[in-house]
């Protein structure tokens, strides 16, 4: 994990099934998130092929779950199960995310300024304040993201300074 905790208890016993079910049902599992507070299961899936998921991709995945959701002791009774794809404006969690994302402008979240980030970089007072941002990813490793503000400026981010990331396509709109 890169900008999420480890999982544990009943979301990792969730994320387990839920990695069988969705490659079962011939999809790859985006992200999870198991909602305690309003017993909600949150899967995000998405087809290879197009890295997205269609209404009946989503059906097939939820009607993959019924037999875990009848026979498992441990599953609440009133869980709600939201299955749907990871959507235009995903979040980006894992290595494997940003990666994928490198074709695709990125909004980046930073936990520190800019400014507090690059102590010895020259910034303007507007760019040095910011931390929020849309950027190109250059790089993606393990440990850190190569970010491309603009042609002349690029940073290195290591993913311990990332509050939170996600996709910002440009969506062409109609005339």
């Amino acid at each position: 994990m890169v900008l999420k905790e480890e999982r544990t208890g009943l979301e990792k016993k969730f994320f387990d099934i839920a990695l069988n079910v969705v490659k079962e049902a011939g999809y790859e599992l985006y992200d999870l998130d198991y909602i305690k507070g309003s017993k909600t299961l949150r899967v995000f899936i998405m087809d290879p092929a197009t890295n997205t998921a269609l209404i009946d991709d989503c059906v097939k995945v939820d009607r993959g779950f019924t037999p875990f959701m009848e026979e498992e002791e441990w599953i609440p009774e009133d869980i709600v199960l939201e299955v749907s794809s990871p959507g235009l404006y995903r979040n980006l969690t894992s290595v494997e995310h940003f990666k994928m994302a490198s074709d695709t402008p990125v909004s980046l979240h930073l936990k520190k300024s800019l400014s507090e980030l690059l102590p010895s970089e020259e910034l303007d007072k507007k760019t040095g304040k910011a931390k929020t941002f849309v950027c190109h990813l250059e790089e993606v490793s393990d440990e850190y993201i190569v970010a491309a503000l603009d042609e002349n400026f690029s940073l290195k981010i290591n993913y311990t300074d990332i509050k939170k990331a996600n996709l910002e396509p440009e969506v062409q709109g109609s005339n």
